[in-house]
């Protein structure tokens, strides 16, 4: 819920002012004049500072609250009883014509801002090829004979879990009564909205999840981007920004819970908050890092390690093998799990990985690390080697990659071989102690890095064999 308070320009305790060009960006897109360019100027400054995030949810806030004070009626109804029958005299001369205006006034608003019946706003399946056609007011509720996913005009996709229930309520906003759902905004559909009864997620450029398993709470996830919370507790709770890599689940008193694992196929459109029903060998996986700030997740992705697998959560670096040889044909279609990167200089961080059956670990770590000795007692170096290919997007031919102490421009390629960036090898577990595995942080970083850019360095990645995958 917003607070309607106003600030208090002499009060000491007040935030900082952000900086004059921030303030101007919130603006422009508040006021939905916002370009592109800056658009995406906002939206990785939103991703790459805390500060900003918190500069944002006030300057959100106080928007809404000038917004709803300047709202009340400043007109009062006059005390001098005389002058009501010239009112009133007047008014009956101008009924006729203020009637009609208003009539006029209705219609037009009927036209620009109700869909009109010939207009549909979304299609289930795909258009051309007897798609059914949605229009505000629609619902619908996905089944296993019907398809489950939804085209809007703008370009949105939302893909619906079996079960779903999701009301169509305009061109940028939908309630999910029940269900999860998975939402590409693309770049015509930003500001789409996806109201609960628990929260109202605003997108901000960006690929997310909600889930409304009861009334009482829902669950948000970021795999792309950023998007903007706002809980429909009774209490005056401050809106949330949650980026790439985060999950929050909020109850009906509106305060959020970090969720640390996340379960989904090699299709990341399917994604759980629960194991249940994905065969996977991962019950678990969390982490030692506290803190209000902390709502990353960990994507447990069953069967999915191959070429140009996603690595992190809050990345777009891949998986692939060095050479042409390709990734090791043993770790080809194993469970892995997608960490993440601004971990790898988290040096308390203790990792616990809980598994469901047993199996092999493997630990992929960046080479330019020295080993840690919890990697060294309890792992072992198989030999394999495999890469990382750093880049924000794909580029046709891009095949070699910049020196890695070079700071240029990134591309990704497709396939082994191709614009790798990044070394890793290989180590395993010697024997299984139980369910629970314990990780600890990166290395010490090794000479290799003495050349590197300010940052540089990989987490290392989780890869997770079953024994008895070759009898599934």
């Amino acid at each position: 819920m917003i607070s309607n308070r106003l600030p208090n320009d002499f009060d000491p305790h007040e935030p900082e002012l952000p900086h004059p060009e921030f303030q101007l960006l919130v603006s422009s897109l508040l006021d939905e004049s916002i370009s592109d360019q800056d658009f995406e100027r906002l939206q990785t400054k939103l991703q790459q500072s805390a500060s900003a995030r918190d500069a944002y949810r006030n300057l959100v806030e106080l928007h809404l609250a000038l917004h709803e004070t300047l709202s009340e009626p400043v007109v009062s109804i006059a005390s001098d009883r005389q002058a009501w029958p010239q009112v009133v005299t007047q008014r009956r001369v101008f009924v006729p014509l203020l009637l009609a205006s208003c009539a006029l006034s209705i219609a037009v608003a009927c036209f620009f801002f109700l869909p009109m019946k010939e207009s549909p706003i979304a299609w289930t399946g795909s258009e051309v090829d007897s798609a059914l056609e949605l229009r505000a007011g629609d619902r619908v509720v996905a089944s296993a004979n019907h398809s489950n996913k939804i085209t809007f005009r703008n370009g949105v996709k939302v893909s619906l879990s079996q079960g779903a229930d999701l009301e169509i309520l305009g061109d940028k906003k939908v309630r999910l009564h029940k269900g999860q759902v998975y939402v590409d905004v693309g770049e015509q559909g930003k500001g789409f909205t996806v109201l609960t009864d628990a929260a109202n997620i605003v997108d901000l450029g960006t690929v997310f999840g909600v889930g409304a398993n009861s009334p009482d709470e829902t669950e948000v996830l970021v795999f792309d981007g950023v998007v903007d919370v706002a809980t429909n507790s009774q209490k005056k709770l401050p809106r949330k920004v949650l980026v790439s890599g985060q999950a929050e689940r909020y109850d009906k008193s509106g305060t959020g819970e970090r969720i640390p694992t996340v379960w989904s196929s090699s299709l990341s459109s399917e994604w759980s908050t629960a194991p249940d029903g994905r065969n996977s060998s991962v019950a678990s996986i969390t982490d030692n890092v506290l803190g209000s700030s902390n709502a990353k997740f960990y994507m447990v992705v069953s069967g999915g390690f191959c070429e140009d697998a996603l690595v992190y959560v809050d990345r777009k670096y891949e998986w692939n093998g060095l050479d042409k040889t390709g990734i090791p044909k043993e770790l080809i279609g194993a469970d892995y799990i997608r960490t993440f990167n601004d971990d790898k200089h988290c040096k308390d961080i203790d990792i616990t990985l809980t598994l469901s059956r047993e199996a092999d670990v493997y630990i992929l770590v960046d080479q330019r690390y020295l080993i840690p000795d919890w990697l060294s007692e309890n792992f072992v170096d198989t030999g394999w080697k495999l890469g990382i290919d750093l880049g924000l997007s794909h580029r046709a031919g891009e095949v070699k990659a910049p020196p890695v102490e070079s700071d240029v421009e990134r591309f990704l390629g497709r396939g082994p071989g191709n614009s790798v960036d990044v070394p890793v090898n290989v180590w395993k577990l010697k024997h299984s102690s139980g369910q629970q595995v314990h990780l600890g942080p990166n290395g010490e970083k090794s000479h290799q890095f003495d050349n590197a850019i300010q940052g540089a360095g990989s987490m290392y990645g989780i890869v997770i064999l079953p024994k008895d995958r070759t009898s599934d």
